[in-house]
């Protein structure tokens, strides 16, 4: 009864994130404020309904559903809706709110469509403390601050082509000036700079205390490890501006798709990280 109950609130959420994601696409094509109105709303009704399935699912399993790669998608989603609200009442792009709702709703439809686990403990739970809950965290939260700002990226991107073939149309204007998107991606990308780090630094004297020095083979930790290496070069190339600003983009844009890669993939072959996220 439980399950059932999770699964149909879940597809009611998709259903809703789904018309939602379309009233912000229909916007930003004809420009409609009442389409981005009922987006708006219709985006924090998915907030709100995703609240409260997380809400049951700990009040039914007694855990936070992040122990697993497919409930840390569900979380994922649920912190780029979050951010989204907050950016759409500070950063006037609909095309960019929508871009990132779009992959969030990828995320959201994996996880509805998989079997749901309302187990009372997962392979990692009777091990699982305060340190390694937070370094979880912090690597989801810096997944999302890593996704903000490649979109960010390919709208810099966008807007250079735009400006290349003179259209000056009203999608043009929707769109922030290349300044702006530069300082995004900048911003964002110290942030989960920032955050990486220190889930790494927990994440390690966690493996360390647990799983001893094979924590420094583990194919995750290593990519990890490069993907933060490669982020600090990308803002140190920023900031010196030693490349040209649409280089700087592409650069951007292909560590996420490492980081995508070393979550959806290379997590598979770790000998831990598979097990909770």
């Amino acid at each position: 009864m439980n399950e059932l109950l999770l699964m149909r609130l879940h597809e009611a959420i998709l259903i809703l994130y789904m018309i939602s994601i379309a009233c912000y696409f229909f916007d930003f094509v004809e420009k409609s404020p009442r389409l981005k109105r009922y987006g708006y709303l219709l985006l924090l009704s998915v907030f709100v309904l995703q609240s409260i399935s997380i809400i049951l699912f700990i009040f039914i399993v007694g855990r936070i559903p992040i122990e697993t790669i497919n409930e840390g998608f569900y979380f994922f989603t649920w912190l780029i809706i979050l951010i989204s609200l907050i950016l759409s009442k500070v950063i006037r792009t609909e095309f960019f709110i929508f871009l990132m709702n779009l992959i969030g709703f990828v995320f959201m439809m994996i996880h509805t469509f998989q079997p749901l686990d309302l187990s009372t403990g997962t392979t990692v739970s009777h091990m699982m403390n305060e340190l390694l809950w937070i370094h979880v965290t912090l690597a989801i939260v810096s997944y999302v601050m890593y996704l903000i700002a490649a979109l960010h990226a390919v709208l810099y991107l966008i807007q250079m082509h735009q400006l290349k073939q003179k259209k000056f149309n009203h999608k043009f204007f929707r769109i922030s000036d290349l300044e702006s998107l530069s300082r995004f991606v900048q911003i964002f990308s110290i942030i989960g700079c920032v955050m990486l780090m220190i889930s790494l630094i927990l994440g390690i004297y966690w493996g360390i205390t647990f799983e001893g020095k094979s924590i420094w083979t583990d194919s995750k930790v290593l990519g990890s490890l490069l993907l933060l290496i490669g982020y600090s070069v990308y803002i140190f190339l920023h900031q010196k501006n030693k490349l040209m600003m649409h280089r700087l983009m592409d650069f951007n844009i292909v560590l996420f798709l490492l980081l995508l890669i070393n979550y959806l993939i290379i997590s598979r072959f770790s000998g831990f990280h598979q097990l909770f996220y």
